[in-house]
């Protein structure tokens, strides 16, 4: 796994600089504290996850206080949303979307890495609404576990829970 340097882990880094320095006397502990909080930074901002993780399973939004039922499914080309308002079994709206797994943050939908972009920290959806305006949504991947999907929408900051039921 590739271990990035990121502006906060260099933030934390001369942060740690400047307790060891202030600190003098408690030396083992402010480089134990540093070397922990430097550490837990350095691989928090570098995780990436695999597509596999996503693909063939349903999950469930968690969205309380909501009468109605939200599932997202990722093949390996397609992301497809499921609104359920009125019955269980049948969907009352459905739409499927292109999408790919990026380790970056970008401007623009790159078709060529549909169904290839099998590994990242983002999960980059084209939206082609039957009405209006193409855009891209993005989403950062905070967990994923076998029954839980833990996503942020960067767009409006949104943190979206899935669950496999």
């Amino acid at each position: 796994m590739k271990r990035k340097i990121t502006r906060a882990s260099l933030f934390v880094f001369n942060f740690g600089l400047m307790l060891f320095s202030i600190q003098k006397k408690q030396f083992n502990c402010t480089i134990s504290t540093f070397l922990f909080v430097f550490m837990g930074t350095v691989c928090a901002y570098s995780q990436s996850y695999q597509q596999s993780q996503l693909i063939n399973k349903e999950w469930v939004g968690q969205i309380p206080g909501n009468p109605y039922r939200v599932t997202v499914s990722y093949t390996d080309k397609i992301v497809i949303q499921k609104m359920y308002i009125s019955d269980e079994k049948k969907a009352d709206g459905e739409a499927e979307f292109p999408y790919y797994l990026s380790d970056k943050i970008v401007d623009t939908f790159q078709d060529d890495l549909v169904g290839k972009g099998k590994s990242g920290r983002y999960i980059v959806v084209f939206l082609k609404p039957k009405i209006g305006k193409e855009s891209i949504s993005m989403y950062e991947i905070l967990e994923i576990t076998e029954t839980t999907l833990k996503i942020k929408h960067l767009q409006s900051g949104s943190i979206l829970t899935h669950k496999v039921e």
